[in-house]
């Protein structure tokens, strides 16, 4: 599975990665696979919530706002979005 992390201040992406992960069935790898993304993007861990976990796998969407974060950032919103694999 593929996620794009991008950051987003105003309109415009500051940010973003396209980060290749294992699969996300439960929590534990949710935080984990953002974790990851995080730290490669040099910003700080969201709070990870179930309500996260239940929109990315639902709706392959989530996203972070600077209330989410425990220490303070410089955008606007952290967009989470599974990439769907292209068939072959």
């Amino acid at each position: 599975m593929r996620i794009w992390a991008k950051t987003i201040c105003g309109e415009k992406i500051t940010r973003d990665l396209l980060w290749e992960v294992g699969a996300i069935a439960n929590e534990d790898q949710f935080v984990e696979a953002m974790q990851q993304i995080c730290e490669k993007m040099d910003i700080p861990t969201p709070v990870c919530t179930n309500t996260n976990l239940v929109h990315f796998v639902c709706f392959n969407n989530t996203r972070f706002k600077p209330r989410d974060f425990v220490e303070s950032v410089d955008f606007d919103m952290l967009d989470v979005e599974a990439v769907p694999d292209k068939k072959k």
